[in-house]
């Protein structure tokens, strides 16, 4: 490699991040870029709102999360991890049936309906959590689950059903702990923490902070010129799911064609159509008026974030 090509290479590493171009002042704050992904990823009909109060600012980071599926996953973090760290109680319900039949010996899953109907989920065969966020509060006295767990079942299953729960129990997830050890593809041998996925442990501001610990805010996630990121504002569920599965193929290909060691918004938003749909070719049906719609998503953010873009 050249002595120029090294140094081009170091800068290449080292440069501004946009939105710091303009210097800190002129920066968009975090909570203007969620709110400007938020209505720029609006899903349809779905009302706005105003982050006034507590429970409103919860709303908010639970519509941007649902736009971060993609990018948690990737974020590696984990529900165990956000159990331990969250400052307050983790509520859950755990529950064990042992038992369920109707009358006259017949076979009856009319109990292990209801309790996916109610947001269980399956550890083990009989064992059952219902995730934190799906916890309604005020269960944590014996008297107050006794009642909601018959509220829940008793009244809602049909008389002739007969069913046995050792225990039921209102559990801190911050006392539980799991142990596994040299077992891989085992279905049935998940742990508690296995079963729970991060956005149903903790609120979502707090699953977000995780991610930001991790250098995934979300101006990280527009810096970086995540492809899917960008599509899901325009894309369809097939089409999401192509580049999902393909994104790191498609970066290589974007790179291979410019000669370019790195892909961020900066670069996309400075590509032509062509080798964006080149890149994307066998992946999505209509790779052109595909790459032309992430094109204008890159400029869009290329602009809000400080920077700018070919006129």
């Amino acid at each position: 490699m050249s002595a120029v090509r090294r140094i081009a290479g170091i800068f290449d590493r080292v440069r501004v991040p946009l939105g710091r171009i303009g210097g800190t002042d002129t920066a968009p704050k975090e909570d203007d870029i969620i709110q400007a992904v938020i209505q720029r990823i609006e899903v349809e009909k779905e009302e706005e709102v105003d982050p006034a109060s507590e429970g409103d600012r919860e709303q908010v980071y639970r519509r941007l999360m649902r736009r971060l599926q993609w990018q948690l996953r990737n974020s590696l973090v984990t529900p165990e991890e956000l159990v331990r760290n969250y400052p307050k109680e983790v509520r859950s319900i755990l529950v064990f049936k042992s038992y369920e039949r109707g009358r006259r010996n017949r076979e009856s899953t009319a109990v292990r309906e209801r309790l996916i109907a109610l947001g269980f989920e399956s550890i083990q065969p009989g064992l059952w959590i219902l995730a934190p966020m799906k916890t309604p509060p005020g269960l944590d006295t014996q008297e107050a689950l006794r009642l909601w767990f018959r509220h829940q079942m008793s009244r809602q299953l049909n008389r002739s059903i007969d069913y046995v729960f050792p225990f039921v129990a209102s559990v801190d997830l911050k006392r539980v702990v799991s142990e596994r050890r040299g077992i891989r593809k085992m279905p049935i041998a998940r742990t508690l923490f296995g079963v729970l996925t991060p956005e149903l442990v903790v609120p979502p501001s707090h699953v977000y902070s995780a991610m930001r610990s991790r250098g995934m805010s979300i101006k990280d996630i527009l810096l970086s010129g995540d492809i899917q990121f960008l599509s899901s504002a325009f894309a369809e569920k097939t089409e999401l799911e192509a580049v999902q599965d393909n994104e790191q193929e498609v970066g290589r290909r974007l790179k291979h064609s410019t000669g370019s060691a790195t892909m961020n918004l900066e670069d996309i938003a400075n590509l032509g159509p062509d080798t964006i749909a080149s890149a994307l070719k066998g992946f999505v049906a209509h790779p052109r008026d595909f790459a032309q719609r992430l094109l204008v998503e890159a400029q869009y953010w290329m602009r809000f974030l400080g920077g700018t873009v070919p006129s």
